[in-house]
């Protein structure tokens, strides 16, 4: 049990971190691209863009627990 819950926190963190990196240039992106829009329309792109981070990390982190349990078996 103790080991399947650290392989669950590994993978928890490795999602969360390919997540805001991918997300973090994506946003720089959007504001290079969208310069001249009002303050509140990127405001609310970005929480757009955090619900989905919020959304995506857990998903993201059971794929890489398949990953990491696969390669312990090996």
């Amino acid at each position: 049990m103790q080991a399947i819950l650290s392989l669950y926190f590994k993978s928890l963190f490795i999602a969360a971190v390919v997540v805001l990196i991918i997300s973090g240039i994506y946003f720089l992106g959007l504001i290079a691209r969208y310069a001249d829009q009002p303050k509140h329309i990127r405001q609310n792109r970005f929480f757009d863009l955090l619900l989905m981070d919020i959304l995506t990390i857990p998903v993201l982190s059971f794929a890489v627990l398949a990953v990491l349990i696969i390669l312990k078996a090996r």
